[in-house]
């Protein structure tokens, strides 16, 4: 098998946070205000460094406060140019996110800003997300988790070589690690619920693939080290 019979890199991260408890889909099928701040950021760790191809066109919003009284807004809103570094991670070539449902579109929603993002900085509108497939579990499934992995695995031709970016529901994630072949790897069986900030890669041969653990560190409270919950 030849060394660009696979992807050479395959990431999986959850989607943003959710309204109300972090571990049903009572809340509604969308992101929260917060999950909608992570997904606006996460751009910033795929796409390549901006600053070099538009640097006069990347602002970041600035404010002053040193007039301020306590509990009082009294500073100007200005901008200034973003100075970005490179990105935490490598950039997708591919992109995939689970099918939408009445319950929750939010891994479609996730990566939403991030495929803008890529197809704006790197002129290809051609880039979209590839929803096709659900969050189904059964290994029969045409459409399910063993079937993404499957699309994945099973054609070089189209993946050989190629990174790949993976937004999925926490519960099944374990899953496809597994069928990624770094199961085993993982820190936990299950996927925290109250965890939204990981990025996983998994790297390697497809007979010893390596899973690494990063952090998105995008918000306030985001992960810095591994979670010890189980």
């Amino acid at each position: 098998m030849s060394s660009n019979a696979q992807p050479p890199l395959i990431m999986i991260i959850r989607h943003g946070e959710k309204p109300g408890n972090p571990d049903d889909d009572k809340g509604g099928p969308d992101l929260s205000v917060l999950g909608s701040a992570r997904a606006a950021a996460i751009p910033s760790l795929f796409v390549p460094n901006p600053t070099t191809q538009i640097s006069n066109k990347l602002q970041q919003l600035i404010c002053d406060l040193s007039t301020c009284a306590k509990n009082q807004f009294c500073g100007v809103y200005n901008y200034s140019t973003l100075n970005a570094g490179p990105p935490l991670f490598s950039t997708p070539d591919f992109l995939f996110a689970t099918a939408p449902t009445n319950s929750s579109s939010r891994p479609l929603e996730t990566i939403t800003p991030l495929v803008q993002a890529l197809q704006f900085y790197q002129n290809n509108p051609m880039l979209t997300i590839n929803a096709n497939f659900t969050n189904d579990p059964d290994p029969t499934s045409t459409d399910g988790v063993y079937a993404l992995a499957a699309e994945i695995l099973d054609n070089p031709s189209k993946y050989g070589g190629q990174n790949v970016l993976i937004s999925w529901h926490h519960g099944t994630i374990p899953l496809l690690a597994e069928r990624f072949g770094v199961g085993s790897q993982l820190p936990w069986t299950k996927w925290p619920p109250t965890v939204f900030d990981l990025v996983l890669s998994i790297t390697g041969p497809s007979s010893s693939p390596t899973l690494s653990i990063g952090y998105q560190q995008l918000l306030y409270g985001d992960t810095t080290a591994p979670s010890k919950s189980s």
